[in-house]
């Protein structure tokens, strides 16, 4: 009698035959003395789609919601179901005794498993192989700690529940927001509430007014050098008119001025956490421009493929006690270029300096934080993308073991005829972690001393303006999703958070990209910017109103529950009552809209942006393309939606119309697939693209 293995994916299922040894191919599967092995291909079987409970619902109509089915069905996914049968048929073999779930070790990897062993009708014991690392010692050392199926049960639970509940929430709220608004509405538990978000803060900056402040300057002259002052008065540090400033700049000029306070303080810059998945999503964002799904594909390569990094999918940032053994063994792997000098320096040492802030047994969730593997990396071996996000979970492995940064802080106050300037300047002093990166440059000051008197040599008001805040990019807007909204920066504040975020680390990067593909959101170079279409489904949500669409809190509270389901403290009962309940409600209240020509979605889509520079029409945009309304009578003239590969939105076709052309704007694409930056222009019937230093484009629909 042999155990049947069911890895995830091909690559798996070869990494874990080597480890084990022994393994000959057969035609759909390896087998040894004591295993089989098979794979699936990601999910082999999926939810049953409305149409499969009854014909009826292949028409999408409004009296037929909510689509609610007594119990939640299986199907067989036919692009790969010639994997699924091979599957099916091992585990119904006589020669298997047991089988291995061996799926990736968290929510997702079990449900791809319980799928495929309901719908194969298994009935052979299940054990489960919890994999936190991809190297031949650790798949031996998890062999010998397998699981009964039945610890992960309750993970199976949650797992099952957030399927159900997308499904419930997305297909009733898809088909009724299409049904009553007349234009296809992806409408999802999370995606949407992720939408709200971006969609919140590009109206803080359409809404934005700009106001002129004014700030004064002043260049002083000590003894031992130059140095900058700025204006400031108790809390303010700004004039909010010329004549003020002014007045200021008149009185202080050509006066002499004295150092009248300087104080001098220490600060201690402690080493960040471990990475997670999403603190990982965000430093790569920051540093690298990666949007989160390429950081999330390099680094699962780098886990399944290279074996170089632990678990990716993790949202822990601590390691187990039971770890402290082998951390040496991992750093005398990294003794190479470039990190020789750092992993030396930690390898001299008799013992490593362990905080709670590395290991705390307490902290550690399903997987530890991600960290490299005790083998010796061939960096020839990787891909760019890989080797940037390896030497990024390297660096900060290293540096957590190294000492705090010590910065020297100065903050000067300078009086000149009763004005105060501020000045303020830090040094470093011990680089301490900071070493293992490109350290921050010093902010010098010359040697002084309180009650020096100095020279004011020059002042200058600068007129400035408010600005609005920023848009979100990949890292912000983890950020605010693991914040359920908030845009957390804090490391221990939003330790606190995780429980309570939006989506979960495996999820985030595939919501992005699943708005950006419906339409409702593009990137313009590092920014996430919400398309006209976006903005007006949560417009016309807000207006009905289904606050649980939108509201980023009452959508983190269902993954909050999720996780307590995992952990035994809420039932799969309670939490499907409650979506039931939400997509009832939801459903109601869509049809309960009348008039949809009156609707601010069908408003916001027919009503002209402009008028037609040939023919003086109303242009009126259209699904795709910004268009003439006399184009019955001859007139030719349209903007395309799609622009060399970037989605033109309404806000950037209303600038074409009325001033003839638009600022710089990022996200175009070459036919080669690279990235530029161009202005749009009208010239007669035709849109061109106008570079900054280049010639000039005339625009092509992209088909």
């Amino acid at each position: 009698m042999k155990k049947l293995i069911i890895t995830e994916k091909p690559s798996v299922a070869q990494s874990i035959a080597r480890s084990l040894g022994g393994f000959k191919n057969r035609e759909d599967h390896l087998e040894s003395k004591d295993y089989l092995i098979t794979w699936a291909l990601g999910h082999l079987v999926a939810l049953q789609e409305p149409e499969d409970y009854d014909k009826k619902y292949r028409f999408w109509t409004l009296q037929h919601l909510p689509i609610i089915p007594e119990a939640f069905k299986l199907k067989v996914i036919k692009e790969t179901a010639p994997r699924f049968r091979a599957i099916a048929k091992l585990l119904k073999s006589k020669e298997v005794e047991a089988v291995i779930n061996a799926c990736d070790a968290g929510r997702e990897g079990e449900l791809i498993f319980r799928n495929i062993f309901e719908k194969a009708g298994g009935e052979k014991p299940i054990l489960r192989l919890w994999l936190s690392s991809m190297t031949e010692s650790a798949i031996k050392e998890a062999f010998r700690k397998l699981k009964p199926g039945s610890e992960l049960e309750l993970l199976a639970q949650a797992a099952k529940c957030r399927a159900e509940s997308d499904w419930l929430v997305g297909i009733n709220a898809t088909r009724a927001f299409t049904r009553r608004f007349g234009t296809l509405l992806s409408v999802g538990r999370v995606q949407t509430p992720t939408l709200a978000i971006l969609v919140s803060r590009e109206r803080e900056i359409q809404e934005f007014v700009p106001q002129k402040y004014f700030e004064l300057v002043a260049l002083f002259l000590a003894e031992e050098g130059e140095y900058q002052g700025k204006w400031f008065r108790n809390d303010l540090d700004r004039f909010s008119s010329f004549e003020e400033g002014n007045a200021v700049l008149t009185r202080v000029m050509g006066k002499e001025g004295r150092i009248a306070k300087l104080e001098k303080k220490e600060s201690r810059q402690i080493p960040p956490l471990l990475f997670d998945l999403t603190e990982l999503q965000r430093e790569a964002n920051r540093r690298f421009g990666f949007t989160a799904r390429r950081t999330l594909n390099a680094a699962q390569n780098l886990y399944e493929e290279h074996k170089l990094i632990t678990y990716p999918r993790t949202d822990c940032q601590f390691l187990g006690s039971d770890m402290i053994p082998e951390l040496k063994e991992i750093i005398s792997c990294l003794n190479l270029p470039p990190w020789e000098q750092f992993s030396q320096a930690l390898l001299l040492k008799e013992k490593l300096p362990i905080t709670k802030r590395i290991v705390d047994d307490s902290r550690l969730t399903d997987h530890h934080a991600i960290i490299p593997t005790p083998l010796k990396p061939d960096l020839g071996s990787l891909g760019a993308d890989e080797g940037k996000i390896y030497d990024l979970v390297v660096r900060r492995f290293l540096s957590v073991f190294f000492p705090p940064a010590i910065w020297e802080n100065t903050r000067i106050v300078t009086q000149v005829e009763g004005e105060t300037f501020k000045t303020e300047g830090r040094k470093l002093i011990e680089e301490g972690w900071l070493k293992i990166y490109d350290p921050p440059k010093s902010d010098l000051l010359p040697e002084l001393w309180e009650g020096e008197s100095v020279e004011l040599k020059r002042a200058e008001l600068f007129e400035k303006e408010t600005a609005p805040p920023p848009r979100y990019s990949d890292a912000t807007l983890l950020s605010a999703m693991e914040g359920a909204g908030k845009l957390i920066e804090e490391e221990e504040l939003r330790q606190a958070m995780k429980d309570r975020g939006l989506g979960t680390p495996a999820t985030r990067a595939a919501i992005i990209e699943r708005l950006i593909e419906v339409g409702y959101l593009e990137r313009e170079g590092k920014s996430l910017v919400p398309t006209s279409k976006g903005m007006e489904l949560i417009k016309a949500i807000e207006s009905i109103p289904i606050n649980e669409l939108v509201s980023p809190d009452l959508t983190a509270e269902w993954e909050w529950k999720l996780t307590r389901i995992e952990k035994g403290e809420f039932t799969r009962e309670e939490f499907m009552k409650g979506i039931i309940a939400l997509t009832r409600e939801i459903v109601e209240k869509v049809k309960a809209v009348s008039g949809e020509k009156t609707h601010p979605m069908k408003k916001a889509t027919s009503s002209a942006i402009g008028k037609c520079p040939l023919c003086g029409g109303e242009v009126r945009e259209n699904r795709a393309a910004f268009s003439c309304s006399n184009w019955k009578t001859g007139c030719k003239f349209v903007i395309w939606k799609k622009i060399a590969g970037k989605t033109i939105t309404r806000k950037q076709a209303q600038t074409l119309l009325e001033k003839g052309k638009t600022g710089i704007l990022s996200g175009f694409k070459s036919k080669k697939g690279k990235s530029f930056r161009a202005m749009l222009e009208l010239e007669g019937n035709s849109v061109v693209l106008k570079f900054p230093n280049g010639p000039e484009k005339k625009e092509e629909k992209e088909n």
